[in-house]
């Protein structure tokens, strides 16, 4: 083997088992992350000299739009970490040999169905009154203020995981102790082996991705609702009002939306693994020839591994374009204030 065939082939290895950890994607989440923000960042500047940008200070300080910003930063922040945390204990600190680890892919729809829904209660408690009464005509419903690009994003993969889950759980192999965690393989022209046995993304693990994913429906749904819902403050700041449920609803279905993309990707993970088994070797028998072992999906399961890595970076993505709108909305918030105080000076 020439000298480029070994360093494709160990380059190919490297990245092969990089792209197999998780937060791995996370890493390159980041790098794609900060691209957006800079390219995003550069028509903004440009409106801001120009002077056409919104004053974000035409809200008043308690009119909550600040705190929901805060709160959702803070839901994706958890969604991370949480997701991290459960994939290094999982993996790398407790002993779960021989325990089905029925929570791996509920986690993360669990931990943002959960943040969503602790942000709708307290929104639905500290919504500001309006100052003066405004009348819009305009019929507001959860859909309102969710761009569709977003809506659809979240839609589809909200039916992919239901898909997946039913599709695989159908497939699946129910053990002697009820777990429904197995794909059974059967050997080739050998009916009297048992067949192979494999890990596998059933019921066991599919029913508890479906609870949470109703929760996190039900979370995402009262949250558009509320902040569709709540009566605009005063007619002035009607405008910079739609721009932040806009803002609100828009990061909601995105927090939303990556939590089912992680557990999918999760899903996808486990599948390919099953579709990546060929051949089964048994001592003493078949004169230590390999028996072929083939499950008729087994591309479609490796395709979806190769697919799970992508997953992952757009959710982390996701999130992280969420944790930025803070930084971003804290530049405004200072530049405004600078501005102000300029022109304060001036007056003077």
């Amino acid at each position: 083997m020439s000298l480029s065939g070994v360093l494709t082939f160990g380059l190919a290895d490297i990245a092969g088992a990089a792209f197999s950890l998780p937060l791995f994607s996370l890493f390159i989440a980041v790098i794609v992350a900060g691209g957006i923000a800079i390219v995003a960042s550069r028509p903004r500047d440009v409106a801001d000299a120009a002077g056409s940008s919104p004053r974000s200070t035409g809200l008043p300080a308690g009119s909550g739009y600040r705190a929901v910003r805060i709160a959702l930063t803070t839901a994706a922040i958890v969604v991370i970490v949480v997701f991290g945390v459960e994939n290094v204990l999982r993996g790398y600190v407790l002993d779960l040999y021989g325990i089905t680890a029925w929570w791996r892919f509920a986690t993360p729809v669990f931990a943002a169905g959960l943040a969503l829904a602790v942000i709708a209660a307290v929104a639905a408690r500290s919504a500001a009154r309006p100052v003066v009464p405004v009348v819009t005509g305009e019929r507001r419903t959860w859909r309102t203020f969710v761009p569709r690009a977003t809506l659809i994003g979240g839609a589809v993969a909200l039916a992919a995981v239901l898909v997946t889950t039913i599709a695989a759980g159908l497939v699946a192999y129910v053990g002697s102790n009820g777990e429904s965690a197995w794909l059974e393989i059967p050997i080739n022209n050998a009916p009297e082996i048992d067949p192979v046995r494999l890990n596998f993304y059933g019921w066991t693990f599919g029913i508890p991705v479906l609870i949470c994913a109703a929760l996190l429906v039900a979370a995402t749904g009262a949250l558009l609702h509320l902040t569709a819902a709540r009566p605009y403050i005063r007619p002035e700041t009607v405008v910079v009002e739609r721009q932040e449920r806009r803002a609100a609803a828009r990061d909601a279905v995105r927090i939303a939306t990556a939590g089912l993309l992680l557990a999918l990707a999760g899903a996808w993970r486990l599948i390919a693994s099953a579709g990546g088994v060929s051949g089964l070797t048994i001592d003493g028998q078949n004169d230590g020839a390999m028996f072929e072992v083939m499950w008729r999906h087994s591309e479609l399961a490796l395709a979806a591994g190769r697919c799970a890595p992508v997953l992952e970076v757009v959710a982390f993505v996701l999130l992280l374009l969420v944790i930025g709108q803070a930084g971003r909305a804290k530049a405004t918030r200072s530049s405004d204030r600078a501005e102000a105080a300029s022109e304060a000076e001036v007056a003077r």
